[in-house]
C-alpha cells in the first residue's frame, strides 16, 4: 500500500501531526508506510490490552472481595494511563482509521 502526503491529510491528519511522523521517520529511519503502519499497530494493541484489562476487572468484581476489585481497579486504570501515555493515542487512532479504510 502506497502512502502518501496528501493522501494522510486528506484522511484527517493535520500539518503538525505529519510534520511530527516525518521527523521520526527522518530521525530513526524507515519510511512513511513503516511508521503509519507501527502507530497503527501500537492503537490496536492498546484496544486489545485494554480490552483484556476490562473482562479481568469484570472478573474481579464478580469473584473477589471489594478490597481486591479496588485494588485491581486502581492498578488496571493505572496501567492503561502509562500505556496511553507511551504513544500519541491522536495520531495512532488516525493511523488506525487510516489503514482500516485504505
Amino acid at each position: 500500500m502506497k502512502v502518501s502526503e496528501t493522501a494522510l491529510l486528506e484522511s484527517g491528519f493535520s500539518h503538525d501531526e505529519l510534520q511530527k511522523i516525518k521527523n521520526n521517520v527522518e530521525n530513526y529511519g524507515g519510511t512513511l508506510e513503516d511508521a503509519i503502519s507501527d502507530l497503527a499497530r501500537r492503537f490496536s494493541s492498546l484496544l486489545w490490552v485494554t480490552g483484556v484489562c476490562i473482562v479481568v476487572f469484570l472478573l474481579l468484581i464478580a469473584f473477589s472481595s471489594p478490597v481486591k476489585v479496588m485494588a485491581g481497579g486502581l492498578a488496571i486504570v493505572l496501567g492503561i494511563t502509562i500505556m496511553s501515555f507511551a504513544q500519541p493515542i491522536v495520531i495512532s487512532y488516525k493511523s488506525w482509521r487510516y489503514l482500516k479504510i485504505n
